[in-house]
């Protein structure tokens, strides 16, 4: 019987800040979140879902920059070459 489904080779990971989004579920629980806090301001502030949609992109902007800008230095660690070799000079013998 022939093969009904393709195998995908998973995409180079080339920014390692992003690696936990391919895990399986992740981005299923991460729309969940953002649509239950959605929700919550809705049903709990009564705003109208304009407002509410903007009150939960703001939340979720704030969110961005202060969980992942202070990880910078660990992040260029982690994905910066070896200074131990010095890729410039080569060794004549």
């Amino acid at each position: 019987m022939a093969k009904l489904y393709v195998q995908a080779v998973s995409p180079a990971d080339l920014n390692k800040n992003t690696e936990w989004f391919m895990y399986p579920g992740v981005r299923t629980t991460y729309i969940l979140i953002l649509f239950f806090s959605w929700l919550l301001v809705l049903s709990v502030f009564g705003y109208t879902p304009g407002t509410t949609s903007t009150i939960a992109n703001l939340c979720h902007f704030v969110g961005d920059v202060l969980g992942f800008t202070p990880n910078q230095q660990g992040y260029q660690a982690r994905t910066r070459p070896s200074r131990s070799h010095d890729y410039n000079k080569q060794e004549i013998k």
